[in-house]
């Protein structure tokens, strides 16, 4: 018998926009299924990114970019594993083609102004604290664009005369001119100007690695940086699963 749906509390009311992507297959996990619909520690390693991201205070709509394939299972997460609705919608071939999906489909909100900023985030990535992603929220409102990242400090850029270039002038840490950083998600932006860069990066072909990327390539928005975490990584390989369980059971984390 068909079980039914969660009790959902009402939305809050927000003007920020939410997009997590699951566009990944489970090819380098070693799984059949996409790696976001992989459990841990009792839900969806989707669904905590998710719920991550519903808590966060001025977040009023949650967009779920998923494979065609996945339909099934993104829907499975909505009616089980999350506490708001979401806007489901399928993703393109790329990662960019996934983004552009999603804010094409929230581009009408865009332009009416019911939604202001824009955070894209892996869903690849669950253990995103509320305080990063309230962090991020706050500064792309501040500056225009905010990225999470944490200083490289185990790689060293090569220098002219192919020698290793040696630390850079910031301390405590913080990154200096120049600096590597570790870029993560999820990474925020005016969403009006980030709705442009997509249309115009797809007319002319131009694909990035990312949101920021984009951003860097057909917007003049200053783009802050905002400190990373280390629980913040990305579920690529087995063994990082088997880490994010160690990290749910040592810190007491829930996804809710």
């Amino acid at each position: 018998m068909t079980q039914p749906r969660r009790s959902r509390p009402a939305r809050p009311v927000g003007r920020a926009a939410g997009v997590v992507l699951a566009g990944g297959s489970g090819t380098r996990v070693g799984a059949g299924i996409n790696k976001a619909f992989l459990q841990l520690s009792g839900r969806s390693i989707a669904a905590w990114g998710l719920n991550t991201l519903a808590s966060v205070e001025g977040v009023g709509i949650l967009v779920f970019v998923v494979r065609p394939e996945d339909l099934e299972h993104a829907r499975f997460v909505e009616a089980r594993e999350t506490d708001v609705p979401l806007e489901i919608i399928p993703g393109g071939d790329t990662r960019q083609e996934s983004e552009l999906a999603a804010l094409r489909h929230l581009a009408d909100r865009i332009d009416s102004g019911a939604v202001d900023t824009v955070l894209i985030h892996d869903a690849a990535r669950p253990l995103v604290s509320h305080g990063l992603a309230s962090a991020v929220l706050h500064a792309a409102r501040e500056h225009g664009g905010a990225v999470p990242g944490i200083p490289a400090v185990d790689i060293a850029p090569v220098a002219p005369g192919e020698r290793l270039a040696g630390p850079g002038d910031a301390g405590a840490g913080e990154p200096g001119a120049g600096a590597l950083v570790r870029v993560q998600t999820p990474q925020g932006f005016h969403a009006a100007t980030i709705l442009d860069a997509y249309e115009a990066a797809a007319r002319d072909g131009f694909v990035g690695t990312d949101t920021a990327s984009c951003a860097e390539e057909y917007t003049d928005i200053p783009v802050t940086w905002v400190r990373g975490e280390e629980t913040n990584f990305k579920i690529t390989y087995a063994q990082d699963l088997l880490l994010a369980q160690d990290v749910v059971s040592a810190l007491g984390l829930r996804s809710s």
